[in-house]
């Protein structure tokens, strides 16, 4: 059955390298745009059609299990490379059982199919036999505990007879078990293909100015994902270096005052709500405690702005990730005009995209929240001493990134909580101030107006 996708010549050099019998596991890749999510899914798809001949297979009501198809989270798969499979062959031919996570091509052989996060998944290849794997994206697997486990359910025969077992990687450089394994000792079983951009004639014609773009205060990764180069250090991948952070305690950037709040609320029991005042990008103030009502928060956010004020650093602009609190923002523009308060309210919604003027390079507003933090680092545009703030410094360097496409994407919260057990909270709020200064004025105290605190609380309550 013919596919919806007319493959590379790279891609078909790559599939004849998994029929050589001495080819026993193959890294795709190297690079961004190379095609390798497509090549994972022909594959797959090829194989399991060629065993239905090969073996003179029938439909069935339980189909023969022949493979695994996956990545290192399971929503992942789902979101990018299950889309993928589905744009490129066609329906009539496969059919999904989602709750038993399993594609079923032609009623006949089936895979499995998900992330390596899923402990009962893992469980099930303790006691499978298969053909074949294909683990797309596998430089996000950190444990080569995982990539062990499933080259050992690799035992499938079919009445007595061998099979062929083989796995597919696809992968972008980075530093690990895949560069030690393919890159480094170069072993004559485990073969390594290179695929750039400029192998796949289906990318938009911006894609590589794109990359570019996003990429050029990080020199090294480009290198990496535009060239195909292995020579990259670990971390190079997160979208804030320490180094940068580091250096932030040095400069000195003598500008006018610009004084901002950026919150971020807490969600659920275990987060923080996080409140940081700022003067250009110094800490003036800040205030950190856990999951209360909007209606607090909004008052601890309005108590920051009158102690700033009593400071001389009148913030300009409060800028609220709203994620976790909708209301919050609704509560401080009806307490604004109680104040005569010159501020903006902003609302930040780290979901929005470019229907609400996110870049075309940038997947949603969260990534471009940390582009523009990154870059301010990066230029030495941050003053600020981190030492005293070392949790702050810590989550600062937490993110990672990765491109969907031509689009970056940031490490959401959820899937940082899973990795490291805690919310990136703290550094959430200092980028959203960071962010928000653009639209900073300089306002001097005689600008908010003649009511105090006491009177403003008084005014809102009798509302």
């Amino acid at each position: 059955m013919e596919t919806l996708f007319r493959p590379t010549e790279k891609q078909l050099l790559a599939i004849r390298l998994l029929d050589d019998p001495k080819v026993w596991e193959l890294l795709y890749g190297g690079a961004k745009g190379g095609g390798k999510t497509t090549l994972g899914c022909l594959w797959c798809f090829a194989i399991a059609n060629r065993m239905i001949e090969a073996y003179h297979l029938k439909p069935s009501k339980y189909p023969l299990l022949i493979g695994f198809m996956g990545r290192r989270r399971g929503t992942d798969f789902v979101r990018y490379t299950l889309e993928k499979w589905k744009t490129i062959i066609p329906s009539e031919a496969y059919r999904l059982k989602e709750r038993n996570q399993e594609l079923i091509i032609r009623n006949t052989v089936k895979y499995y199919y998900g992330g390596l996060d899923n402990e009962e998944l893992i469980k099930k290849f303790n006691s499978a036999e298969m053909a074949i794997a294909f683990v797309d994206q596998a430089e996000e697997i950190e444990s080569e505990k995982l990539v062990n486990e499933l080259r050992m359910s690799l035992r499938l025969t079919i009445d007595n007879k061998p099979v062929p077992h083989k796995i597919l990687w696809t992968a972008n450089p980075r530093a690990g078990w895949l560069k030690d394994t393919f890159i480094d000792q170069k072993l004559p079983n485990k073969v390594f293909l290179r695929s750039l951009w400029s192998d796949n004639p289906y990318l938009p014609d911006q894609y590589v100015t794109q990359m570019e773009d996003a990429l050029r205060n990080t020199p090294e990764l480009l290198k990496a994902y535009r060239d195909g180069s292995w020579d990259i250090v670990a971390g190079a991948d997160q979208i804030i270096q320490e180094e940068w952070v580091n250096q932030a305690k040095e400069t000195k950037l003598h500008l006018p005052d610009r004084c901002v709040i950026g919150a971020d609320i807490a969600r659920f029991g275990d987060d923080q709500t996080v409140i940081y005042g700022l003067n250009n990008s110094k800490i003036v103030m800040e205030n950190i405690y856990g999951k209360q009502d909007l209606y607090y928060t909004a008052d601890q956010i309005e108590e920051m702005a009158f102690k700033m004020k009593t400071m001389g650093l009148c913030p300009s602009a409060i800028g609220v990730d709203t994620t976790g609190m909708p209301g919050v923002t609704d509560i401080l523009r009806r307490k604004q005009q109680v104040w005569n308060f010159p501020c903006k309210i902003i609302e930040i919604n780290p979901q929005e995209g470019h229907e609400r003027g996110v870049p075309v390079h940038l997947y949603n507003r969260r990534a471009q929240l940390w582009e523009n933090a990154s870059k301010m680092f990066s230029k030495r545009e941050i003053e600020q001493d981190f030492t005293n703030y070392p949790e702050l410094k810590r989550q600062l360097c937490i993110p990672q990134y990765k491109f969907v496409g031509s689009r970056m994407i940031i490490e959401s919260k959820d899937d940082i909580k899973k990795r490291l057990r805690r919310s990136p909270d703290q550094a959430d709020a200092y980028i959203i101030g960071l962010y928000i200064l653009q639209y900073a004025e300089t306002v001097t105290r005689d600008e908010w107006g003649e009511e105090d605190r006491y009177e403003s609380a008084l005014s809102w309550m009798r509302d």
